[in-house]
């Protein structure tokens, strides 16, 4: 069956077309058409998928990000296919094809949901604005849903700082490059090249927005600090110092460790391990997971080999559970693992806190790599209604990590004297066992 639905790609829209693979990582500029792009991709594919019954997800940061930006666009395109069928609260179409008598059906979801997702198959999935979606929404949820039918993927979206579309673009480079398959295709389109967005109105825009805005937005600039950003420019700083200041940093059997978490109840939990060296901070390690017990964190930490002084938990972790009747921090004394509480301090001065510290900070690039990312990213929350940023953070995927930095800043300025003495209980230990 052939139909001519009206789309007309641009050329750069039609030269994907021709280039795509199973798995495609696709950074473009905003404005350049990449989600009118991916679904027309995914409605010719539909029509020329020979397996029974095939399915399609269009998957956005939230269900309601899907149905405001796709909804009405998929149903002008498909509209004027015979037999065509809409729900608009499940945000569904179906195509019934009488040659094979089945259906094609086409699924808008929302990363936010993931049990929406969960126990589908699929033959193809759009992820739009990725670097906004939920981290483990494609390793593990999507990509297993693809395997028995050997499903293809499109990740499209702008850079939003180094994150995990950073990462799947970075991995989805080399694996293109390997001699070993022919799955992977990544591709950058900037405003700058492909002309979409004319000279002058570019020119204008730069005029208008920061060059960290620009540089993101028109540019696809990934390493440009993410606009609302709290430790951005600081964490590139650090970068940037000579020497620099997020390098290799090993661990110093002649000064205890101390740990600094952040508590999630059905959410990640984090923790990061610092030396405290004359006057530096060495951040040496990192730890994030979710779904598991406060039973898994010991055992990891006991699992370590570091000499620990003091473990210090959020204000929250004194709080008593209703089911148990203890708290965290007496579950985890339980465990082996005696913490003390960080004062409660508000979180915008728990913020402040780690920008006065930031400077003295080291961080090692490998055990830490996964905590500085969060960093960079952890920004302020963006009020789309009255268009400025919120006073405080948005809650995403960087937040464990960022809070648990948190506790380390906030612990810092309102005990400095108990760290230190922690310090000089390691040189007196350490004396000991020369």
């Amino acid at each position: 069956m052939l139909l001519d639905l009206g789309y007309r790609p641009r050329f750069f829209q039609q030269v994907l077309h021709q280039s795509l693979k199973r798995f495609n990582v696709l950074v473009c500029h905003r404005r350049f058409g990449k989600t009118i792009f991916a679904i027309m991709e995914m409605i010719d594919r539909a029509f020329r998928n020979p397996l029974h019954n095939p399915q399609y997800a269009y998957i956005a940061p939230t269900f309601s990000q899907a149905e405001r930006v796709v909804w009405t666009y998929l149903q002008d395109y498909l509209r004027k296919v015979p037999g065509f069928k809409s729900n608009q609260q499940k945000l569904t179409i179906t195509i019934p094809r009488k040659d094979k008598g089945d259906e094609i059906k086409f699924m808008l979801l929302g990363s936010e949901n993931p049990d929406s997702i969960r126990g589908l198959y699929l033959d193809g999935c759009i992820l739009d604005e990725y670097a906004q979606c939920a981290t483990n929404v494609w390793g593990e949820i999507v990509r297993p849903l693809l395997a028995d039918r050997k499903g293809w993927a499109i990740f499209i979206g702008t850079p939003k700082g180094q994150n995990h579309f950073y990462d799947m673009f970075s991995k989805a480079q080399a694996l293109s490059m390997r001699e070993d398959t022919d799955d992977w295709f990544t591709a950058v389109y900037k405003a700058s090249q492909t002309k979409v967005i004319d000279d002058e109105e570019l020119r204008q825009a730069k005029m208008e927005m920061s060059d960290e805005e620009f540089e993101q937005e028109f540019e696809c600039s990934f390493s440009a600090a993410m606009t609302g950003s709290y430790y951005g420019k600081y964490m590139r700083q650090l970068e940037e110092s000579d020497p620099p200041q997020i390098t290799r940093v090993p661990y110093q059997r002649h000064a205890l460790v101390n740990t600094y978490w952040d508590l999630g109840i059905n959410d990640t939990t984090a923790i990061w391990f610092i030396q405290e060296i004359g006057n530096e901070f060495h951040i040496i390690d990192h730890m994030e997971s979710s779904g598991v017990g406060l039973d898994y964190y010991a055992n990891q930490l006991h699992k370590k080999d570091y000499a620990y002084g003091e473990h210090w938990l959020p204000h929250d972790g004194a709080a008593r559970e209703l089911g148990t009747g203890k708290s965290r921090q007496e579950l985890l004394h339980s465990l082996g693992i005696k913490c003390r509480i960080a004062p409660k301090l508000g979180i915008n001065d728990g913020i402040s806190a780690v920008r006065t510290i930031l400077n003295r900070c080291w961080f090692d690039r490998v055990r830490t790599e996964r905590g500085i990312i969060c960093l960079k990213n952890y920004q302020r929350k963006w009020d789309s209604k009255n268009k400025l940023y919120a006073d405080h953070p948005l809650h995403d995927w960087t937040s464990n990590s960022a809070d648990a930095f948190r506790t380390f800043g906030v612990a810092y300025r309102q005990s400095r004297p108990v760290i230190r003495k922690s310090n000089r209980i390691a040189d007196a230990y350490f004396n000991a066992l020369e």
